[in-house]
């Protein structure tokens, strides 16, 4: 397990140093894991800044109530990018619908990338980390 890994349900994320959260996503997501994940999602930005957020969701299921809360709910301006693991071509267009419900919603430039493997993700976030400036809660 890692340090500062959280579970919720058969889901669990974890903080990478410097600037990467880890969520990995198993199984239907209900409106509460929805909710769980963005208080995560939220409280990460609040303690850290924005950071890059791999999400892991190539054994998963996204169902409509969460997919409406995530959409009203989640913000833009948390995070550099989120980089979607394992994606099939639905969760690829939620995911395109989500990220763009956020930019309506927030205030910066939003970034959604899919990429087949967790160490891939790694990679992306390695290569593009100096394209993102810092931007601190508050």
């Amino acid at each position: 397990m890692h340090q500062e890994e959280v579970r919720f349900g058969a889901h669990h994320a974890h903080f990478e140093p410097p600037d990467t959260l880890v969520a990995t996503f198993e199984g239907v997501l209900s409106v509460d894991d929805v909710k769980r994940a963005l208080q995560l999602y939220r409280e990460t930005f609040e303690r850290r800044g924005q950071y890059f957020c791999i999400v892991d969701v190539g054994r998963s299921v996204l169902d409509v109530a969460g997919r409406r809360y995530l959409s009203a709910h989640g913000r833009s301006e948390w995070f550099h990018a989120a980089i979607y693991v394992g994606a099939d071509l639905v969760q690829r267009t939620y995911g395109k619908a989500i990220a763009l419900a956020l930019l309506f919603t927030g205030k910066t430039t939003f970034e959604t990338v899919f990429v087949p493997t967790v160490e891939e993700a790694r990679e992306w976030v390695a290569r593009n980390r100096g394209s993102f400036p810092q931007r601190r809660a508050g």
